[in-house]
């Protein structure tokens, strides 16, 4: 769960899969997976069933590598909008929401565990925090990935102790006692040893790994956290006791040893890496104020100092039962998923809904830029406000942003890649970093070696002008709907896609069911739409700019 692409890597379409520890966009529509899944339903008809330890996608020269079989998934049955009726919604006294499609294909099944909480739902001081569960997402329980699970909370408890007087002693600075810093730190690592002599390592994963499972994994956004897999329709009843005891029974088990992995990923994928730190300042330039400009890694400082009982903290306060929903898609049959709900995921703990972010980004009134001098390809984001994803017009936004620079076809593309040959890839996508809340249209380019970046971002302003006077024609937005619509359809062909969308757009867009009405909410978007929405937001008082600039 914790490999994620280095931002070494040139960026590519879609940067949030690079950036910010982000499954990839998908352009016109409203989740986050810009993927094929793997045809998990064929494999395991073969009974091939070999380890797979993740189902992130990997982007590498500009093609989507898939970590799975590259068989194509099976084709959905009737017309899209029929499984609509299919899909029976329930919620147990304890108010968590289960989504559940029978797709009798072959006989397995996949699920998403959606949690309506991420890195934007960090305070100041612990970020990062979100991305923590994550990495301590397969653990293990109190029954599971222990020997003994009362002596080792004993230990748990007497660490936690030492922690909190470590890190009592660290905050004082320049006044901290390094002789106590030290004393604390080794009876530290001897007791975090203590506690790891009473761990089954890799004991939640192990279970399933013997049951048949296939792309058990987690992703960490700004808006949400997700945890999925797929397992065989006769394994359905283990699922439900796994996750649920999971849900209701976690251990902060080995907290420290994955902390200590976050801090040298961040390390990699943003202080040893000039776009990664490209991002980073883009990111507070255009939110000072939301938490948006944080991201979701967390800082250095945060990372160093956070403990178990901030992660417990966030654990009780967000992931309770009424903010998370579980879709389940496959060869289940509803009534055996209710049974097995009540029984095993009855004891997610209930609470109150969780508060939203309060602070609003004020308006921006100014352009802001950020220039980073370094001998790394020189490379640019421009990034323009707009709204959330539940504003009338973000449905517009999507399109606006394909036709400017999703494609080999797009304006952007067509400009300065294939004519004026000045950048080695350019783009445009809306909802970076989130949706959840008022995001940005982020273009990006790659400049060619010996092109001057300035004036690379002088032509992104001659196409967007271009497109002001010139604006998207009925032609061009029929093109750009269908392919959105095109797209959505083949991602939803698999179980763990569908499962991935319903959760998700349950999540982000209010409902479930608008995954099934978004041919009809396109059809509303017009040319004129397109063209308002432009006229607003490309506007230079709007703009941040973030570039990679050589020395000389």
């Amino acid at each position: 769960p914790s490999d994620h692409l280095p931002l070494d890597f040139p960026p590519l379409p879609h940067l949030k899969s690079l950036a910010l520890n982000y499954p990839r966009r998908l352009p016109g529509c409203a989740w986050d997976m810009k993927s094929h899944f793997t045809n998990e339903e064929m494999s395991m008809r073969r009974h091939a069933i070999p380890r797979v330890g993740l189902s992130r996608i990997c982007l590498v020269a500009g093609t989507v590598a898939l970590l799975f079989a590259a068989t194509p998934p099976p084709a959905v049955a009737g017309s899209f909008q029929d499984i609509e009726d299919d899909v029976v919604e329930f919620t147990l006294d304890n108010g968590l929401t289960f989504l559940v499609l029978e797709r009798h294909v072959a006989p397995v099944f996949s699920f998403a565990t959606y949690v309506n909480a991420g890195g934007a739902d960090e305070l100041p001081g612990i970020t990062g925090i979100a991305h923590m569960f994550e990495h301590m997402a397969f653990k293990g329980t109190q029954t599971i990935g222990t020997t003994d699970y009362e002596k080792e909370q004993e230990v748990l408890d007497k660490m936690d102790a030492i922690v909190r007087e470590l890190l009592t002693e660290k905050r004082k600075g320049r006044d901290a006692d390094a002789d106590k810093i030290a004393e604390l730190d080794k009876a530290f690592q001897e007791t975090q040893q203590e506690a790891g002599e009473f761990v089954v390592t890799n004991d939640f994963s192990k279970v399933l790994e013997e049951n048949g499972v296939q792309g058990l994994n987690a992703g960490t956004a700004l808006d949400w956290t997700i945890y999925h897999y797929s397992l065989p329709s006769n394994r359905l009843e283990l699922w439900a006791m796994m996750e649920g005891d999971r849900l209701s029974r976690p251990v902060m088990r080995e907290f420290y040893k994955e902390r200590d992995v976050v801090i040298e990923e961040r390390r990699m994928r943003f202080d040893s890496s000039p776009t990664g730190r490209l991002v980073e300042q883009l990111l507070g330039l255009a939110f000072p104020a939301h938490p948006y400009g944080d991201g979701v890694i967390g800082y250095m400082a945060d990372l160093e100092s956070m403990d178990r009982a901030d992660a417990s903290e966030f654990w009780h306060k967000y992931y309770v039962a009424s903010n998370i929903t579980i879709a389940v898609v496959g060869d289940v049959k509803v009534k055996d998923v209710k049974k097995f709900a009540k029984k095993y995921f009855s004891d997610v703990p209930t609470g109150p809904e969780p508060d939203r972010v309060g602070t609003p980004e004020p308006e921006q009134r100014g352009e802001r830029r950020f220039t980073l001098e370094d001998p790394a390809q020189p490379f640019i984001f421009v990034g323009y406000h707009i709204p959330d994803a539940m504003d009338p017009d973000y449905g517009a936004y999507e399109l606006l942003s394909r036709g400017l620079g999703q494609g080999r076809s797009s304006r952007l593309y067509s400009e300065l890649v294939k004519k004026q040959k000045i950048a080695a890839d350019v783009g445009a996508f809306s909802g970076f970093p989130g949706e959840k809340y008022p995001t940005l249209l982020m273009i990006y380019a790659m400049v060619s070696a010996g092109e001057d970046p300035y004036e690379v971002e002088e032509a992104i302003y001659e196409v967007i002008d271009d497109l002001l006077e010139n604006p998207i024609t009925e032609g061009e937005l029929e093109g750009l709907k269908t392919r959105s619509m095109a797209e959505l359809i083949r991602r939803v062909r698999s179980n763990t896609g569908l499962a991935w969308a319903l959760t998700t757009f349950d999540g982000l867009y209010g409902s479930w069911r608008r995954i099934f009405h978004l041919e009809e909410e396109m059809a509303a978007i017009g040319t004129a739409d397109l063209e308002r929405i432009a006229g607003k937001t490309f506007v230079m008082s709007n703009r941040n700019v973030a570039m990679i600039v050589n020395p000389e």
